[in-house]
């Protein structure tokens, strides 16, 4: 496309120009040549003058039949002239046809250039920044739902999209039908070779006020990707019984806050759930809290969770901060609810992450601690802290958003997140089995000089403790 900028001389400087002022034409629908249908001719408007803009910008015709054309170079007024022959494609499908996206699809009159957009939406995800300028925002929304259909096999088939399908998850943690086939297990797999490994959390930074005009919005990519579907989602909240049990355990800031609530706000936060050792986020578990952390808000996240991708996994290892309180009555919930499932025949095993568990009491320590999880090995269960950092960046900029608006950006940013765990994890797991490896030998030299100066009575007296604290 002509964007380029150019000066023309006018005796004695060089001034400001455009392309289209100098006779410059663009003619759709015939191989750049005219379209014997258009007859009309258009004329400058030197004596009216010219619309500048602030900045180096490229002049613009002052002319009804000039179309505004946004590219990375500036903004644009180019003399489009579409083809209207009978058979010709609409004006919007014309525009497609160059690499222009229509800001409307009914005599546009604003385009934006497919490069444009792509720069838009990296900025978004590099810089966290938001464009408050209406038509790019509108045609932001709609080149990222573009996007991220064609990203995940969408692009050119009828067939919609499920629940979580636009969305990327760990390449490493086993998802059946995707890298595990369960039919070629072995009885004598270790069960924690097909063990499902959650972190579930709350992030308060993520709110978002009440909606100006909530019958205007739309949702693009509603439940297909991090956000629950909204519709089942609001019926579990009404049908759902908000009921506090007296914890036994020592105060905690998401039981303190279960029922906070703020007037102007619509959501006082986000909750979600990722992999518990590698830090992605779970497609289509991803909820917004009402009035804090409550527990039917968490139900719904672990239940989108432990359903995503994992027939026949009968394993979850999953850790919570107040896992000591929330897992107590956790299937009774499961049970009265119409719009909770856990897959049949998954064993949940409840953790607390090492962090986290240090505010409990001591009682939580041995039993929720990854340190005495049989299987768990090395994991601390607080990687869900890291991933709300980049999320509170861009959550000031989304907070006054259109609901579906402010979903499909942090969506997205989620979806980045992951790409960006997906592009490393070869190295990241290279340098971890090194690490492993060693900690082993590290650790069997202390094991082994701890054996040398202990009596035999003393060893045989350790290996029964160890073995009633595992059988307990």
């Amino acid at each position: 496309m002509p964007f380029h900028r150019i000066s023309q001389w006018t005796g004695g400087f060089f001034e400001d120009t455009s392309l289209t002022k100098i006779g410059l034409e663009i003619h759709l629908g015939h191989q750049g040549k005219p379209c014997p249908e258009v007859t009309d001719d258009w004329y400058d408007t030197d004596d009216e003058g010219d619309n500048f803009a602030e900045g180096q910008w490229v002049p613009l015709v002052n002319d009804p039949r000039t179309t505004t054309v946004v590219d990375t170079s500036g903004v644009h007024s180019l003399m489009i002239r579409f083809c209207r022959c009978a058979s010709a494609l609409g004006p919007d499908m014309q525009l497609f046809e160059i690499g222009l996206f229509p800001a409307s699809f009914t005599s546009p009159k604003t385009a934006f250039t497919f490069a444009v957009l792509d720069d838009f939406l990296l900025d978004n995800l590099e810089s966290y920044s938001c464009i408050w300028f209406q038509e790019l925002m509108r045609v932001g929304r709609q080149w990222r739902q573009l996007k991220q259909l064609k990203w995940h096999g969408f692009g050119h088939e009828k067939q919609k999209p499920k629940a979580g399908e636009l969305a990327l998850f760990c390449p490493a943690c086993p998802q059946p039908g995707v890298k595990v086939n369960l039919a070629e297990r072995n009885v004598s797999d270790p069960a924690w070779l097909y063990s499902r490994s959650l972190v579930m959390d709350g992030n308060f930074k993520a709110e978002h006020i009440f909606p100006a005009n909530p019958t205007d919005e739309v949702a693009l990519t509603d439940g297909l990707g991090f956000m629950v579907g909204d519709g089942r989602y609001k019926l579990h909240l009404a049908e759902a019984q908000d009921i506090v049990h007296r914890s036994d355990c020592n105060n905690h800031r998401a039981v303190n806050q279960a029922n906070a609530s703020r007037h102007n706000l619509e959501a006082t936060g986000i909750g979600g759930c990722a992999c518990a050792r590698h830090g992605c986020f779970v497609p289509h578990s991803m909820v917004d809290f009402q009035k804090g952390e409550r527990q039917m808000n968490m139900d719904y996240v672990l239940c989108q969770a432990l359903g995503y991708n994992t027939d026949g996994i009968d394993r979850a290892l999953m850790f919570y901060d107040i896992n000591c309180q929330y897992h107590k009555h956790l299937h009774r919930r499961v049970e009265e609810s119409p719009y909770l499932d856990l897959p049949w025949g998954m064993e949940v095993i409840p953790g607390i992450g090492l962090w986290h568990v240090h505010g409990h009491q001591d009682k939580c320590y041995v039993r929720c601690a990854s340190n005495f999880i049989t299987s768990a090995a090395r994991i601390n269960g607080e990687i869900m802290e890291t991933l709300w950092a980049p999320l509170n960046i861009i959550s000031p900029s989304v907070r006054g958003m259109s609901t579906p608006h402010r979903k499909e950006c942090l969506g997205f940013q989620m979806n980045d997140c992951n790409f960006m765990k997906m592009i490393r994890m070869s190295k990241f797991l290279c340098r971890k089995f090194k690490e492993a490896v060693q900690g082993v030998r590290d650790s069997q030299h202390a094991f082994d000089r701890l054996t040398e100066t202990a009596d035999d009575d003393t060893l045989v007296k350790w290996e029964a403790e160890a073995a009633a604290a595992q059988d307990d």
